[in-house]
């Protein structure tokens, strides 16, 4: 008797939940909402770099920019194995981004401000950098914590905006 309770405690209410939201917008003077928010998994883009090895030079040091959604990530990475090899990479970094294009082209940018040599995807480090995976990686993670905070920023402001736009009808 008890574990069904735990199971399902809204059984007895089933609709409590648009009951409450119902009731809180009321008390609220907001106008009901009767949209559902559809999240669709496989639209969600990644960002990741691959770690590239040259067998003929291996002091040069590479790395291989890459975005996909989220169905297309492993058909990716096959084709981007296949093409410089399996023993040659391997994975440094992978995220969920906003738009992949548009952080490989941050990443992309601020390495040629370091005078880097960036072609298509590929990134190199000048000869004598002091530039490894693990600082490579780091500077990517300030890059994308900084991305996710310009869209925080925005976000806030907006919110922050239209916040006051309701309080000035309200009072009015």
């Amino acid at each position: 008797m008890t574990t069904s309770a735990v199971e399902a405690p809204n059984s007895a209410y089933p609709d409590l939940e648009m009951r409450l939201e119902t009731y809180m917008r009321k008390v609220h003077w907001l106008k009901p909402i009767n949209t559902t928010n559809e999240y669709d998994p496989n639209e969600v883009e990644y960002f990741g770099v691959l770690s590239l090895t040259d067998v003929r030079a291996p002091r040069r040091k590479l790395w291989y920019l890459y975005y996909a959604t989220t169905d297309q990530v492993g058909k990716t990475v096959d084709q981007i194995h296949r093409k410089y090899g399996q023993r040659n990479m391997y994975e440094l970094f992978r995220k969920p981004v906003y738009s992949g294009a548009g952080m490989r082209s941050r990443v992309k940018n601020h390495f040629k401000g370091l005078r880097w040599l960036v072609k298509g995807n590929i990134l190199e480090a000048p000869p004598g950098s002091p530039y490894n995976d693990e600082k490579v990686v780091n500077t990517i993670a300030d890059l994308y914590q900084g991305e996710r905070r310009k869209y925080y920023d925005y976000l806030l402001s907006r919110s922050n905006h239209f916040r006051s736009y309701n309080y000035l009808n309200i009072s009015a």
